[in-house]
């Protein structure tokens, strides 16, 4: 109900800032001024009916990236009209008391639409394509003494049918995790977007990762295939089972709802992993006692869990793990604010949706990655990919 309110209310809100905007500004400006504005107008509202329609009507005319394309030319063209008229609106205030109307609410509205599209430009031809590596230094009370500057690499959230022209950038991205000299290597959930078979194309890239125990992976909620269109089950079944089977031919170590046994000299860590758990809509695969069953031994534990939501819903109540990393959220790829005092509209569904959390009362810790990937709009702002450098330290 949401999605079919949502595409009739955009065009509405788009049409109706056309028109205030032109009463206001362009009725008595050239003639060319105004054709070239209901040209870009009406073009922009065509293009985007016409990948609902096909999108609705002819599956796989139009791929996911033209789609996403398509999606972000109307919002780049219509977000900043939105800002300046809700500012510009303002402007009118004053005729409750006097006559003359102001201008403040035009130039703020004006600016911050400039502000408005310079931002999605940003966002989607630089930010998207580069990204940073975040270090991090972890402190453990009960830290076995040889994993004492122990460094994990961990990235999230590839969507690879999402990257687009970033894809090519992948290769660089791969060297730049292998010269950190990472002791281990954690992939956390949604490598493809739709199907499995997304992966095919860049998994000779992705199996240059190299770290000194290797690389492991858990998987998120796009990578079981619940958005994709099947014609039978069976279908979408043999392509997660060929999802995990190319993963493991790149020589990444799947855990699905299992865990291994890390050593360092006469020490050892419990790495463990769940498939996807989430809150409805999404499924709940991830079986963690399954996975671990002695989930408050005292081994250092480390687990792997896609959706953050998980940490405070069982992993806290039903464990003593001491370090969960997640990814799922991509701080909704639209961070505002500074370091320090950030937000995201990711925030209201997610308590825990962008780096490092801490449950004082049990010393355990949670990592939020942003991921790397888009959905929906293919650009990043204030969230870009992230890359995240863990190094565990002792406490003293």
């Amino acid at each position: 109900m949401r999605l079919p309110l949502l595409l009739i209310s955009l065009p509405i809100l788009a049409i109706l800032a056309d028109i205030y905007i032109f009463r206001r500004n362009l009725r008595d400006k050239a003639l060319w001024l105004k054709i070239i504005w209901w040209s870009i107008s009406c073009l922009t509202l065509l293009g985007v009916l016409f990948g609902l329609v096909f999108n609705l009507k002819f599956r796989g005319v139009l791929t996911l990236n033209a789609t996403m394309w398509l999606f972000y030319t109307f919002f780049l063209v219509y977000m900043p009209k939105w800002f300046y008229t809700i500012c510009s609106l303002f402007d009118y205030l004053p005729r409750l008391w006097r006559k003359k109307r102001s201008r403040a609410g035009h130039i703020i509205g004006m600016g911050m639409a400039l502000y408005v599209m310079g931002a999605m430009l940003y966002g989607a031809f630089y930010a998207r394509q580069h990204p940073v590596y975040n270090y991090q230094t972890i402190d453990f009370p009960h830290l076995p003494d040889s994993f004492d500057g122990y460094r994990i690499v961990q990235f999230s959230d590839l969507h690879i049918e999402t990257l687009g022209s970033a894809a090519r950038y992948l290769p660089r991205w791969v060297e730049h995790i292998n010269q950190l000299a990472p002791d281990l290597i954690v992939f956390t959930g949604d490598l493809v977007n739709r199907q499995g078979n997304e992966l095919i194309p860049y998994m000779d890239i992705l199996s240059r990762l190299s770290a000194g125990d290797g690389v492991f992976s858990v998987l998120g909620n796009h990578d079981y295939g619940d958005y994709a269109h099947w014609e039978r089950p069976e279908e979408k079944e043999q392509t997660l089972r060929a999802l995990i089977g190319n993963e493991e031919k790149m020589g990444w170590h799947m855990l699905n709802n299992r865990s291994v046994t890390l050593h360092r000299g006469n020490d050892s860590i419990a790495l463990i992993g769940v498939e996807n758990w989430g809150l409805p809509p999404f499924p709940k695969y991830g079986k963690l006692a399954e996975a671990y069953p002695a989930l408050n031994d005292s081994t250092f534990k480390i687990l792997l869990s896609h959706n953050p939501l998980h940490w405070r819903h069982e992993v806290i109540p039903h464990s003593n793990i001491d370090l969960t990393l997640s990814g799922h959220t991509h701080a909704m790829q639209l961070k505002l604010g500074w370091k320090g005092f950030e937000y995201s509209l990711a925030e209201p569904m997610y308590p825990e949706w962008s780096g490092l959390y801490v449950e004082p009362d049990q010393n355990q810790k949670l990592y939020v990655n942003e991921g790397i990937g888009c959905v929906f709009l293919p650009m990043r702002i204030g969230a870009r990919p992230e890359v995240t450098v863990i190094t565990l330290k002792k406490a003293t």
